[in-house]
């Protein structure tokens, strides 16, 4: 009798069938760690790219202080000059005090509509509507940063930063200032930028500005194909190309001034900057690798040396995930070398991504102490501002011209107030606008006493966090209601003179400032609705995004604006 046939054995001994199971079982996580790992080289190469693009422009941070600091003495200089409009030799002087001070300023001065210099440090009266510099300023009424190689003051080649100034909304000139080039030439590079072969920064109409090496030298190290203009519209990148001499090198393009000045690095083929903009190939093959290990090692002891030394392992990388702390003790000796790599990778992938890190948080507290600094100076040239005005008040020989020089002193005391603010703040992307507000106030010396009679104050300030592109419109708008409550108060029925402030937030979304005086219980209309205290209260009410209500009930005459609290939104080009 015949019994029933069992179930056909296998083909092979154990060994062939733990490998073919595990096959098996390993060719969709092979796949997953195939595109895994593909997409972390992808990663890495864009990391690595923005830590080229970041050596740049760290090389280039000489340069770009230099003009962010001229353009800064431009924009003062330019409010300086109007204060001596019609008189050039006053005008000239300040220039030739200012070119005196500076060691790295050759020349400085305002350049006409006209194309004239009349108020220069140069102390004559210059025409240069012919020359190219010139005609450039005027086809981009902006902040420009030219190269003049034959300049006609200075003895040497140098670089002119031209910044606009305008009076009641309109084009009244330019404030040029001109450095020397060859002094950015003889920079340093820091260490860490030792292998760059040439850095070089240029305009956005793809002129050189300054450059390591002589010119001639530098045109051969360009990329052969691309011209600079075009590198100046795209935003920070790296790549490879060919140089005009022929051979391939790795460039790097940052932005040191968005929309104004760029930097370029030009470094060897073979240098360490070649990981950037070149893929890893072994890292792609990592997979098939460790999926060749695996197999040999489940034949050696499939459980014992492979899966609880896996889950270490994953344990660690959970763990490191969750708290970035790095396991101190590994267990490297009880693991197979493939794992024991596998192990070391992951150690100093994390060191390597903590060290990022920290580089990241030192970059982002420069930056926070590199903006209060800006603050701080903004700050400071201010307050020089309003001293010199201070001085031109003192030498005025009419009350009429004293008052409006007050009027403009104390909107110069108020931005001043505002900057000095902002970088006592420890948060920049936030200011306590109740604080600011009060502080304000309290800096206003009209707001005390008003003829021989005292005026009462009254305030209700919340302290409300918002950014500085809305604090500072409602510290402005602030400013000149309470300049108009002033100008404007009248005593109540029982003879008292009072103003109050109010700024609360009204709901999630909305907030509220108002600003109100005593006044004659009879209907007026808001006072000088044409002057300029009055349009700036508009225009500023405008800038929060605000309705401006303005009315009189009951002998008290009140000024309301209403606005949504937003959200910072940055500009184009920031990154």
């Amino acid at each position: 009798m015949i019994g029933a046939a069992g179930p056909r054995p296998l083909p092979g001994g154990l060994a062939a069938r733990i490998i073919g199971f595990l096959s098996i079982a390993l060719i969709p996580l092979g796949v997953v760690a195939y595109l895994q790992t593909a997409q972390l080289n992808e990663e890495t190469r864009a990391r690595s790219q923005l830590s080229l693009e970041a050596l740049t422009e760290s090389a280039a941070s000489g340069e770009r202080l230099t003009i962010l600091r001229t353009l800064g003495a431009a924009q003062a200089l330019g409010s300086a000059a109007m204060l001596y409009q019609g008189d050039d030799a006053q005008c000239s002087s300040v220039f030739e005090q200012y070119v005196a001070s500076q060691p790295d300023v050759s020349f400085a001065g305002i350049l006409s509509q006209d194309g004239m210099l009349r108020c220069s440090s140069a102390g004559e009266t210059i025409d240069i509507s012919s020359s190219p510099n010139y005609l450039y300023i005027v086809e981009n009424p902006r902040s420009t940063v030219q190269l003049n190689e034959a300049p006609r003051i200075s003895r040497d080649s140098v670089l002119m930063l031209a910044e606009p100034f305008f009076r009641d909304g309109e084009p009244a000139g330019y404030v040029a200032i001109s450095i020397p080039s060859v002094g950015l030439r003889d920079r340093k590079l820091p260490a860490e930028n030792s292998d760059i072969e040439e850095l070089l920064t240029f305009n956005t109409s793809g002129q050189v500005l300054s450059s390591r090496s002589p010119r001639e030298n530098t045109a051969r190290l360009l990329p052969d194909a691309l011209d600079l203009a075009t590198l100046a519209e795209s935003a920070a990148s790296s790549f490879k190309a060919r140089s005009a001499d022929g051979r391939t090198r790795i460039f790097a393009v940052a932005p040191l001034v968005p929309g104004l000045v760029y930097a370029l690095s030009i470094w060897p083929e073979d240098s360490s900057a070649a990981t950037a903009v070149q893929s890893n190939d072994f890292a792609k093959l990592l997979p098939f690798l460790m999926w060749a290990a695996s197999v040999i090692v489940a034949f050696l002891a499939i459980n014992r040396l492979v899966i609880r030394h896996i889950l270490t392992l994953s344990q660690q990388m959970r763990n490191f995930a969750r708290n970035r702390r790095v396991p101190q003790e590994t267990a490297g000796a009880q693991m197979a070398l493939e794992l024991r790599d596998m192990e070391s990778d992951f150690l100093h992938m994390a060191d390597a991504i903590l060290q990022d890190e920290a580089q990241l948080e030192n970059a982002l507290r420069e930056k926070t102490i590199l903006l209060k600094e800006v603050h701080h100076r903004v700050k400071n040239n201010l307050q020089l501002i309003s001293s010199i005005m201070n001085m031109q008040i003192r030498q005025s020989d009419t009350e009429e011209t004293r008052i409006v020089l007050r009027r403009l002193q104390e909107r110069i005391r108020g931005l001043a107030t505002i900057h000095r603010n902002l970088y006592q703040t420890e948060d920049l992307s936030h200011v306590d606008a109740g604080r600011l507000l009060d502080d304000l106030i309290r800096q206003m010396p009209f707001v005390s006493e008003h003829g021989n009679q005292r005026i009462t104050l009254e305030t209700d300030l919340e302290n409300i966090e918002l950014y500085p592109d809305q604090a500072v419109p409602l510290s402005l708008l602030t400013a000149e209601a309470m300049t108009n409550a002033v100008k404007y108060i009248c005593p109540d029925e029982m003879g008292v003179q009072s103003i109050a402030v109010r700024f609360k937030q009204l709901d999630r979304s909305q907030a509220m400032i108002e600003v109100q005086n005593t006044c004659h219980p009879d209907p007026m209309t808001p006072p000088e609705s044409a002057g300029l205290g009055s349009r700036l209260i508009r225009a500023f009410a405008t800038q929060l995004g605000g309705e401006l209500e303005q009315h009189a009930d009951g002998g008290i005459y009140t000024v309301r604006v209403e606005f949504t609290l937003t959200d910072f939104i940055p500009e184009a080009g920031d990154y």
